[in-house]
């Protein structure tokens, strides 16, 4: 099982290349951004950000994990090469009808999200990187069925290449700088689809299989609302903020957002796009429920503890991304907006449950669920407590959603969640972080000193919680022994 977790990492850690350098294209470019609009102007950036990111999961209408299972299950290459077509056909008249529907009411968009018409070519931008992506995606989804890892990182980094030396131009060289950053994200992946169109003709053949994809829309169709939803999970609070406070505040929420969601690509995406393929190869294995088991503990494990390292090393690192003081305060909401990530991405594990009895109506309702919880949490507490109010029922939301999925998923492939761990993970989290932020030190090399010192203290306060199973010592005294000190075991 071991092995198992092994590949699953292995995989992840090379398709993360490719979302690693996509949010290292966004640090590299904070000080540019931060420096050339002001933090209402941010606000305006992050509510664009967000929006688009709301279309992508409509435009891809859910397809991920469906194409995985049919493609794999195909034996036929003629029919595995027509499938393909038909959705590609699908996909292309769906994304071109969204697209005419949002530029005839972008007007009307601009001054539902932005409190301003005058936006409206942003949300015509929006939708064009939607579109862009989505397709994108299919191909590059193709690469990792292939388990093309290489190629596709070396492809997935070209773009962010791409991206940032479009952005930077221009930010620097032209008078459209905020419609400049979107159309950079709209240009960088197409060039991309075009250099790989031809390796994509090659698994694609003319001809409708119509009952495989109508078998495929109705399989997608509820993990595409689902994925709308969860978008909305994501992203809905900074509406919620705009429409009480302004864009100042959403600006520095979505800020203390951005540095959390370094943890999405560092370790949850590329995990979620490894686990996607590795979940069905692994699914009929003898040991394949305590392989999920504890996949979701020790990616619970990850996530939170380099949660704790970013959120130690914020206040200090902030000031050297971003160029004017007034977005500092920014680094004080990331310990809690950052809380809400382990269970964001254990969920992507929990869900796999419903896709493997074809129940995805439960994903739906449990993604509904903490979507209409965060909303009406989020109208009681941003009025009296603005962002900290925005990131406490952050955190809720997301626990709730990994909760709901745990419950629903004992009527399906049930595996279980060993939530007295996650609990103590917690414990040590907040014991190590919340600290620095309620002490003030007058001398900052001594607080970087006993930062790190607390970071290292985090393993062995789970050892003195006994959160470690005799065979997990085992394996991590072998490796210290053959790595550090050069034992033969």
């Amino acid at each position: 099982m071991l092995h198992d977790i092994k590949n699953t990492i292995k995989q992840s850690a090379i398709y993360g290349l490719s979302r690693i350098s996509t949010k290292l294209v966004a640090f590299i470019l904070l000080p540019l951004l931060t420096l050339n609009f002001t933090v209402a102007e941010y606000g305006i950036y992050v509510l664009t950000e967000s929006l688009w990111q709301i279309l992508w999961a409509v435009f891809l209408f859910g397809f991920e994990s469906g194409i995985v299972r049919w493609y794999l299950e195909l034996q036929d290459e003629l029919k595995r090469k027509r499938f393909l077509f038909s959705v590609s056909v699908f996909l292309f008249v769906f994304n071109l009808i969204l697209i005419l529907i949002i530029y005839g009411f972008s007007p009307q968009f601009s001054l539902l999200i932005y409190g301003n018409i005058s936006y409206a070519r942003l949300v015509v931008y929006s939708s064009l990187i939607a579109a862009v992506e989505a397709f994108s995606f299919i191909i590059f989804l193709l690469l990792r069925i292939e388990e093309k890892a290489k190629t596709y990182s070396i492809f997935a980094i070209l773009i962010t290449l791409i991206s940032l030396l479009l952005q930077v131009y221009f930010l620097q060289y032209t008078n459209i700088k905020l419609e400049g950053v979107f159309i950079s994200k709209i240009i960088a992946p197409l060039l991309i689809i075009l250099t790989l169109f031809p390796y994509f003709l090659k698994h694609i053949r003319f001809g409708f299989e119509k009952k495989l994809l109508k078998d495929l829309l109705k399989y997608s169709f509820p993990i595409m609302a689902a994925s709308l939803v969860i978008a909305l999970l994501n992203q809905i609070d900074r509406y919620i903020l705009g429409y009480f406070t302004n864009l100042t505040d959403v600006g520095i929420f979505g800020l203390a957002n951005n540095i959390a969601g370094l943890i999405s690509f560092l370790i949850i995406s590329p995990f979620s796009l490894a686990f996607t393929v590795l979940s069905w190869k692994k699914l009929n294995d003898e040991n394949a429920k305590r392989f999920f088991t504890k996949t979701t503990t020790y990616l619970f494990l990850a996530v939170i503890f380099i949660s704790a390292a970013i959120s130690l090393f914020t206040p200090h690192l902030i000031k050297v991304f971003t160029l004017k003081t007034d977005y500092w305060i920014a680094s004080q909401y990331v310990p809690l907006v950052i809380l809400a990530m382990p269970f964001y991405g254990i969920h992507f594990i929990g869900v796999f449950s419903f896709y493997v009895t074809k129940k995805t109506k439960y994903v739906l309702y449990s993604y509904l669920a903490a979507l209409l919880i965060k909303i009406l949490l989020n109208l009681v507490f941003i009025p009296s407590f603005s962002v900290y109010g925005a990131a406490i029922v952050n955190i809720l939301s997301f626990f709730l959603l990994s909760w709901l999925i745990y419950i629903f998923s004992k009527k399906n492939y049930f595996f279980a969640y060993e939530w007295l761990k996650i609990l103590e993970m917690i414990f040590a989290y907040a014991l190590i972080v919340f600290p620095f932020f309620y002490f003030n030190f007058e001398d900052r090399l001594i607080e970087i000193i006993l930062k790190v010192i607390a970071l290292a203290v985090f393993p062995f306060l789970l050892y003195i919680l006994k959160f470690y199973e005799p065979i997990e010592i085992k394996s991590m005294k072998g490796f210290i022994n053959k790595h550090l000190f050069k034992i033969k075991v």
